[in-house]
């Protein structure tokens, strides 16, 4: 049976989040303005430096999740991308789509089949559980165990109504984004941020 697996160690994670991104790492003095841009971002924001936030944040997005399913009848992954993740997940969606416009079949960037909201179990969800880490002053991992609403307890196995995820969340514009989604079940140890990172290397992708 598949076992939930969270990760729990910060410093870890921190590592995955950071991942690719030129704007959140430097050397001498490059790394020295960073530093002073996050430590004056964190104050500047500093009612929205707090595990509640970020809970209430994760809250939302899988409330809206669950409206969209109830109106809908599916779960739309792209709005809520554009609704609830950061600017450079974004931007590599955006670079990654462009560039297989044109591709055919297994020549494209097959990303995850939309398991980063969907998980494999059928919505509505219920947040049964969220546990926050506050990493930096601009960054945050929430552990999240979803419950399927739509199946439930009737399942004759718990995978089929049980499931959780790793989000690794930046402070942007005033509101915590997603930057990453990390399972080690699913995901290589560099999340689903890494995967496209990874594909955009490997072809070249321009910016």
């Amino acid at each position: 049976m598949r076992k939930i697996i969270f990760f729990a160690i910060a410093a870890a994670a921190v590592v995955m989040a950071s991942c690719g991104s030129n704007s959140k790492s430097g050397t001498g003095e490059e790394a020295d303005s960073v530093e002073v841009a996050r430590v004056e971002a964190a104050a500047a924001n500093s009612e929205l430096w707090s595990e509640e936030v970020v809970e209430k944040q994760v809250r939302e997005m899988f409330s809206v999740l669950n409206d969209q399913y109830e109106k809908d009848g599916y779960t739309d992954c792209s709005a809520l991308d554009i609704q609830y993740c950061t600017k450079y997940y974004l931007s590599l969606v955006s670079r990654i789509r462009e560039y297989d416009i044109d591709a055919v079949g297994d020549m494209r960037f097959m990303g995850d089949e939309g398991w980063h909201w969907s998980f494999g179990i059928v919505p509505p969800y219920i947040v049964e559980n969220v546990k926050v880490d506050l990493l930096s002053g601009d960054q945050a991992q929430a552990q999240v165990r979803l419950v399927s609403a739509g199946v439930g307890k009737a399942a004759d196995d718990e995978d089929e109504y049980i499931a959780g995820t790793t989000m690794i969340l930046w402070l942007e514009d005033g509101q915590w984004k997603i930057n990453n989604w990390l399972d080690p079940e699913v995901y290589a140890d560099n999340g689903y941020l890494g995967m496209m990172e990874d594909y955009i290397r490997e072809n070249n992708i321009p910016e």
